[in-house]
Order: C-alpha cells, then sequence, then structure tokens
C-alpha cells in the first residue's frame, strides 16, 4: 500500500510540475508580449523626438537664414542631401522632405516655403478658378467660406447649406486657419485636396497608378496630380521692407526727399509726385508706363530701385506668390503667364548667377505688360516653412538602413510631422500649426539613397 501511495505522490508531483511549467511558459510568452510592446513604445517615442529633431533643426537652419532672396539658385541646403536627409541622431536618424511634383518627381532634402503656394485667404476669383479641378460653384463657396461673397449666380456655400448636414454647422465667414479647413467647404472632397498623392510624398507609386484597382482613385496616367494640398496655403506673408531690411517707402505718399533717398533721381521723384495727383499708383510696376500712363522710370532703372518702392500701407502684405521659387502649377495661376512663359521663367531662375533679388529680373523674361498683370503678386522672399519631417528609429543610412521591418538591420518605428514655421510671428518666429501624420506611413525608403532612380 505504501509503494501505491508513493507511485501516486509521484504522479502528482509530476503533473503539478507539468502545470507549472506551462504556467511559466505562458508567463514568459506573457513578458515577451509586454516586453515587445514596450520596446515599441519606447521606440516610438524615440522617432516621435527624432521628428522634432527634424523640425528644430530646420527652425534654427531657418532663423539663421540671411539671404536677401529665397530661390532655388542660393538654396543653402537642398545642393546638399547631408543637411537634411538621413541625419543619423541617438538610435536612428531624422529627415526633412520638400516633394516638388514636378515631371521628375524630384523629392528635396530641404523646408518648403509657404509663399510658393497660392493663398486661399488672399486669392481672387480668377487665380483660384486655375488651380486643378477648380468649377466656379466651389470657387464661390470659398470665398464665401472665408467672408468674401461669391458670384451673384451661385448659391454655393450659405449656412442654408450647412445648416441641413449631419451634423449641421455654420458658414465660418473667417479666414482659413489650416488646409484640411477646406474640407467644410461644400463642394470640396478628399480627392480635390491631396488628389493621387494621398501619403503626400511627392512620387508616384503603383496604387497611386492603377486606375480605381487600389486606393485612392487615380486616372492611371502615370502622373501625379498632387491636388491642392501641395499648391496653396494659408501662412504666407511678406515684410514690407527692402532687402536691407528697411521700410519701402510708399509711392504715393512719400516726399520728393523720400522718394530720392529711396534711390529715385530728383527728375523722377517729381515724375512720381506729378503722375499721382492725377491717378494714384495701384503697383509699382505703374512706374514703367503702359495703360495710358507714361513711364516714370525705364526698365534698367526700375530694376535698381523696385526693392525700395511700395504702393502698400501695412508693415505686411499677406498671400504673395514667391516668384523664384513657385512650381509650374502655381506659375500658371498667375495672371498673364502661359505655359511657354513658365517655363522660360523656371529656366532662368535655375541659371548659376542670375541675380533674383527682387522682381525686376522678371523684365529679363517677360515684357511689361505681362509684369504689370502680377507685379501686386509677387515677391521675391519667404518667411514662413512648411517642414515635412521624419524621424525613425533603425541602423543609420550609411550601412544600408531600409524602410521594411521584415529584414535584419532594417529601421523600425518611425514618426512623420508636418509643421509650419513663421519667421514673422510676434513676439517671436515659432511654429504656427503642426500635425502628426504618421498614419500617411513612410514617405521614403531610406535604402534608395537621397536620388533614386525612377
Amino acid at each position: 500500500m505504501n509503494e501505491s501511495r508513493s507511485g501516486i505522490a509521484l504522479i502528482i508531483v509530476l503533473w503539478l510540475m507539468a502545470i507549472l511549467t506551462l504556467l511559466l511558459y505562458a508567463f514568459l510568452a506573457d513578458m515577451q508580449v509586454e516586453y515587445s510592446i514596450g520596446a515599441g513604445y519606447g521606440d516610438g517615442k524615440k522617432a516621435e523626438q527624432l521628428a522634432w529633431s527634424a523640425i528644430d533643426a530646420a527652425c534654427a537652419a531657418l532663423i539663421n537664414d540671411t539671404r536677401p532672396y529665397q530661390g532655388f539658385n542660393n538654396d543653402p541646403w537642398s545642393g546638399d542631401p547631408a543637411n537634411f536627409f538621413e541625419v543619423p541622431l541617438g538610435d536612428g536618424a531624422y529627415t526633412v522632405f520638400r516633394p516638388l511634383y514636378d515631371d521628375a518627381q524630384t523629392v528635396l532634402w530641404t523646408p518648403d516655403d509657404e509663399a510658393s503656394k497660392i493663398n486661399l485667404n488672399t486669392a481672387s476669383k480668377a487665380i483660384l478658378l486655375k488651380l486643378p479641378n477648380m468649377t466656379d460653384d466651389l470657387v464661390d463657396a470659398i470665398l464665401e467660406w472665408r467672408g468674401t461673397a461669391g458670384s451673384a449666380s451661385s448659391s454655393a456655400g450659405g449656412n442654408s447649406y450647412y445648416n441641413s448636414l449631419n451634423p449641421p454647422y455654420n458658414s465660418k465667414h473667417q479666414p482659413f486657419e489650416s488646409l484640411e479647413e477646406l474640407l467644410f467647404v461644400q463642394g470640396m472632397t478628399p480627392e480635390l485636396l491631396f488628389g493621387e498623392d494621398f501619403n503626400l510624398n511627392g512620387r508616384l507609386e503603383p496604387n497611386e497608378n492603377d486606375s480605381d484597382t487600389s486606393w485612392p482613385p487615380d486616372n492611371q496616367d502615370g502622373v501625379i496630380n498632387p491636388g491642392l494640398w501641395s499648391l496653396c496655403t494659408v501662412w504666407s506673408a511678406d515684410k514690407n521692407v527692402d532687402a536691407q531690411g528697411k521700410a519701402r517707402v510708399n509711392l504715393n505718399t512719400a516726399t520728393n526727399v523720400q522718394l530720392e533717398a529711396a534711390g529715385l533721381t530728383a527728375p523722377e521723384a517729381q515724375a512720381v509726385v506729378t503722375q499721382r495727383t492725377v491717378v494714384p499708383y495701384l503697383s509699382v510696376a505703374q512706374l514703367l508706363g503702359g495703360t495710358g500712363l507714361p513711364a516714370s522710370l525705364p526698365p534698367a532703372r526700375f530694376k535698381l530701385v523696385v526693392d525700395h518702392l511700395t504702393v502698400a500701407t501695412g508693415p505686411s502684405v499677406p498671400g504673395l506668390v514667391n516668384i523664384n521659387t513657385a512650381p509650374q502649377q502655381v506659375l500658371l495661376c498667375l495672371p498673364g503667364i502661359t505655359q511657354d512663359l513658365a517655363v522660360k521663367l523656371m529656366d532662368y531662375r535655375t541659371t548659376p548667377g542670375n541675380d533674383l533679388s527682387n522682381m525686376g529680373w522678371l523684365l529679363n523674361v517677360m515684357d511689361p505688360a505681362v509684369f504689370q498683370q502680377i507685379a501686386n503678386l509677387i515677391t521675391c522672399r519667404s518667411y514662413q516653412y512648411r517642414i515635412n519631417a521624419v524621424g525613425r528609429v533603425g541602423t543609420p543610412y550609411s550601412v544600408g538602413a531600409g524602410s521594411s521591418t521584415d529584414v535584419p538591420g532594417r529601421p523600425g518605428a518611425f514618426r512623420r510631422i508636418m509643421a509650419v514655421f513663421d519667421k514673422m510671428a510676434t513676439p517671436n518666429p515659432r511654429l504656427v500649426y503642426w500635425k502628426d501624420q504618421t498614419k500617411l506611413g513612410m514617405p521614403y525608403d531610406p535604402q534608395d539613397g537621397p536620388n533614386p532612380t525612377q
């Protein structure tokens, strides 16, 4: 009987050991899961801080930017990807990128200036209508939302429409504060806002060129449609000062002495004073004459003094387009700019050695009559910048890191943030907008390098 009891006890002990072993394995598995979750969370926070490091680095570079004008031919960052592409830091790297949406799908590793875009808060109906896929009703709804009336024949927008929605809301009748706010406007859709590039990386990918086989919808034409996101802004503004930071002289109110201090000769200053008593100057370009007005300056003289003169009355001018950096799609929105002229402008402004410090350079490329149409709409400087930042944890690019997690040594967690930095903000330059865009996915593959082949 004792032997029988001993055998039973042994069996019980073995069962208990088996159960405890299974419990131990289950506990270890749970701990492994918890460890992975903790490590993933930690890597995510590291990636987030790396993205913010990219933003900090970009802001520091922009604050220290003392160029008299901003253009592609004097950009101190885009020529060297080492400034903002896969910059090693800690356990990973950070990147700042700028899609150009040109035929070559170029991506620059630099901040993106907001003055290169059409400002939704200041653009006229004629300019808005030239944006991709715009209609009269949609433009009228945008104008109504931001606080100005649309055409008398249009019923677009208005509280009668917005109050009928579920949930209902009122028309804002105030300036746009973000681009996403466009989605509240009658007739606007995500497809119009983001185009075919729903991940906002400036590259045409297979799902963006397969018709409607997969999201997003596209026309399968082999060309990426950027939508309004990359062509529009709500933040651009320029200081009403010259390249040396001195307040410009107003053609309509300055004395002869002030006009001469701005660079005009005594006869030129008197001609300006005489002319404005008949018809006030609506644009500095009127100094060149035209539309029934006599010329006060020849083009050569105009180029020398135009940066010191203005017709604007305030210390800043919102919504001016930087003619030095605007992409072709934006240039074509400006009055008088044809396809051929846009190409000539882009060729001239990327030629090394050309002086783009003030709008006078346009007279080397276009007729004064066309220049007259756009002079009040353009600038050669940028003060607000869109910073597309990426931070990722993983092996540095220099040893062959990629963007997937199924290959040993490739990076894991990443975070993606879009921020807008305003150098004109008061009391100090600061971020005026930021949004986490991680859900859009990794915008590039570090394995491809800074200049991937198509």
